[in-house]
């Protein structure tokens, strides 16, 4: 569902299917609906979880489009590969809606999630290299995010980025989901759903700066290429230059994301998206000492703003591209066919000059003769890494009944490949850099210490099943999984290495939906997690990840409001865990620490209060401990980890009879718990609250937006990862921006 601006201020809403199925219905659902703007009368949930559109076709695609009023969203298809109620799914799975992305501002993807519970996302503050995110205790933006269904799986520092500006909606799915997904963070995994063709004509331009200086601007627009309406097309587009908050910051980016579909009747189509992204900046401030920025030095504090690299070697560029489609075809009402597929490049330079600690405390390596207590003690680091894949989901959906059971069977393939072609190295010269008087471009060491010099290249294929039964209001979801993964590492400064092992991923769940809304569940999952590398102290492939969760809750979805609520309890063990060895002091060195529980509750509600008024509340509490480990901090929690945090974000619109009609203000606040910045858990982070605010006012064809987070300007860490590597959070921001559309 699209929404535009018509003449009067009327909101003209199309109900196109197509914008998120890519089927070929929507062609056919081209009729106008005037509503009130605060109600959107769209698809409605079906009792046996599908999605049933306004003209009566039913609808289970892999992008289950956009529903409800504004921030609430009855329906999702990460948690089942279709369109299914919330209310019915076996996990929780947090939807964060156009209309939010839009009204909060959000630029990055890790900011889309920030209030969302079980989500702890920038950890490591702002970032220029990738969207940071842990779900449930487990990091999971590498093995958890997925753009369509499909995983733009990374590691070392080949990453992958999306910008929100060419994305419907963001779903976040709590809990294992290895099932269907193949290897995937333990956590979860947070799925990008990306715009689709539409056929009304759609025009939406946006210019916007910050405070920094930075400006920005966007461009929407999709409508029909032929006169018959088979052939649509959409266009995103995004260029964004200027300064960051940091000394010697600034930021170039450019996206371009087209998409076409092809629907010659009622049961087939074609989709075809393409994106493209190109950046060049400085990297951020980061990997600073835990005294002199959670505790003071000396000499007080280290400003935030202060360029920890070298602008003599300081670089980011990334160059990445992505072109896919997706394939539907329904043969009769039972069987319908879908295919998914996508490949993915990306290259990048990422040179940096790391810090590590004090000069005086190291003052007996190369180069650091002579530092001081206010000097870090910097290393020159640099990487190039360059990384294709490849995925291709290939589903058959079955709809029949045994007797009173109703079936609903998703049979597949799934096949996916990535190869990484990186090299690591770093200068053994130290160089240091006075935190209150700094001078640059001196004594900066070259790259002679090349550490990783190699070929990775994971394969894994997966056959799959999941039937979801219904009963009156009882769905169970049943799911098998087979995997065979191969990893293979072809060394150049050392010895090569393979692997092929085969894993089962299982899921069992039921729910049950009460007249009143209220729909109490349990699950019980299986799960792998794929993990590339070699241990430097073996010589073999690190071994794939493995666990289980455990989990019971309860949803509600009230009737005669829009609101929805989850609250669930659940206890996850991952075995396997890769992580830095810190403890060792090998800070770029990966060990596999054994095994790590997290127990805990989450409760998120999307909440429809009075007229006009919305809010978005989540709370987070985890109990997160090494239960297996080799070294001494057994029953410990691991570091940059809190286990409780908690959001809220209140929206009110004034009402279209009053004189303010087409105001809209937001406000938030988010709270986040204290966490450790050491394996042994004797270095403590605060807690921390920042607030954020949001004004828009929408009149005719346009619309004026200010957002501004972390309105205090409050200055706190946000996470550390190590004795010497403590990151600030994002300062104060200010956007304003101006979008005209018809």
């Amino acid at each position: 569902m699209h929404s535009l601006r018509g003449n009067g201020g009327r909101r003209r809403l199309v109900v196109i299917t197509l914008l998120a199925t890519g089927t070929a219905t929507s062609v056919a659902a081209q009729d106008v609906v005037r509503l009130d703007p605060v109600v959107v009368e769209g698809q409605t949930g079906a009792a046996d979880g599908t999605v049933v559109a306004t003209d009566g076709a039913t609808q289970n695609g892999n992008a289950a489009l956009s529903q409800g009023n504004g921030y609430v969203q009855p329906s999702a298809s990460t948690a089942t590969k279709g369109s299914a109620s919330r209310l019915t799914t076996p996990q929780p799975v947090s939807v964060i809606a156009s209309d939010q992305l839009q009204e909060q501002g959000v630029r990055t993807v890790d900011e889309a999630t920030r209030y969302s519970s079980g989500v702890r996302s920038q950890q490591y503050g702002a970032n220029n290299r990738l969207d940071w995110f842990t779900i449930r205790g487990f990091s999971a933006d590498q093995d958890g995010l997925f753009l369509d269904g499909l995983a733009l799986f990374s590691t070392a520092f080949a990453s992958w980025r999306i910008d929100p500006a060419v994305l419907d909606r963001v779903e976040v799915l709590k809990g294992p989901a290895s099932v269907l997904y193949g290897g995937t963070s333990p956590g979860g995994l947070v799925n990008l759903v990306s715009k689709k063709p539409v056929a009304e004509r759609l025009f939406e331009a946006t210019v916007g700066i910050n405070d920094d200086g930075q400006a920005y601007s966007a461009l929407d627009m999709g409508g029909k290429l032929n006169e018959s309406g088979t052939v649509l097309y959409r266009w995103n587009s995004v260029l964004v230059g200027g300064d960051t908050y940091a000394d010697y910051g600034d930021e170039f980016r450019g996206v371009v994301a087209p998409s076409f579909t092809w629907a010659p009747d009622g049961d087939t189509s074609l989709t075809v998206l393409g994106y493209y992204r190109s950046e060049d900046s400085n990297n951020l401030p980061g990997f600073l000492p835990y005294e002199g920025t959670v505790v003071p030095a000396s000499f007080g504090r280290i400003d935030r703003e202060l360029f920890t690299s070298d602008p003599s070697v300081d670089e980011y560029s990334r160059e990445q591209a992505t072109v896919g489609y997706e394939f539907e075809h329904r043969f009769d009402d039972t069987f319908t066919i879908r295919q998914n597929l996508r490949y993915a490049h990306t290259s990048s330079t990422y040179s940096y000059v790391y810090p590590f600690g004090y000069a005086d405390d190291l003052s007996s390596l190369n180069g650091l003769s002579g530092g001081t207590s206010e000097d870090l003690a910097r290393l020159n680091f640099r990487t190039d890494p360059t990384a294709d894949t490849f995925n291709a989901d290939t589903q058959l959906e079955s709809k029949f009944s045994t007797g009173a059971l109703d079936h609903t069977l998703l049979t597949g393939l799934d096949y996916r490949y990535y190869r990484i072609d990186d090299v690591q190295g770093t200068s053994t010269l130290y160089s240091p850099l006075n935190v209150r008087n700094p001078v640059y471009g001196l004594n900066i060491g070259p790259i002679d210490n090349v550490y990783i010099d190699a070929v990775e290249t994971l394969k894994q294929t997966g056959f799959y099943a999941q039937d979801r039964i219904t009963l009156d209001r009882l769905t169970v979801t049943l799911n098998g999984r087979y995997d065979l993964i191969e990893t293979e590492l072809d060394n150049h400064i050392g010895d090569d290495a393979d692997s092929s092992d085969g894993y089962f991923s299982g899921r069992v769940g039921a729910a049950y939906v009460f007249d009143n809304g209220l729909a109490p569940y349990a699950s019980y999952s299986r799960f792998v997690t794929p993990v590339l590398g070699v241990s430097a102290d073996t010589g073999k492939p690190f071994e794939q990840g493995t666990g289980e969760q455990y989990e019971v809750g309860v949803k509600y979805q009230p009737t005669g409001f829009d609101s929805f609520v989850t609250v669930s309890l659940f206890d996850l063990t991952r075995s396997n865990v890769l992580t830095y060895d810190v403890s060792g002091g090998r800070s770029f060195t990966q060990v596999q620490v054994g095994e790590i529980n997290s127990r805990g509750i989450e409760v998120e509600g999307t909440l429809a209060l009075a007229e006009g008024l919305s809010a978005i509340g989540a709370y987070t509490k985890y109990d997160i401990d090494v239960t297996k480990t080799s070294d001494v901090n057994l029953g410990l929690t691991p570091v940059a980890t809190p286990e409780e945090f908690a959001s809220l974000w209140l929206d009110y619109r004034f009402p279209e009879a009053s004189t303010l009609n087409g105001l809209r203000v937001g406000g938030g606040v988010r709270w986040t718990g204290k966490s450790y910045a050491d394996l042994a858990n004797t270095l403590e982070v605060p807690d921390f609250t920042v607030f954020d605010a949001a004004i828009s006012y929408e009149r005719d064809h346009w619309r004026g937006a200010l957002n501004v987070s972390n309105i205090a300007d409050k200055t706190y860490v946000a996470s550390c990862n190590g004795a010497d590597s403590c990151f600030y959070g994002d300062p104060r921001k200010i956007t304003a921006s101006l979008t005209y559309r018809w």
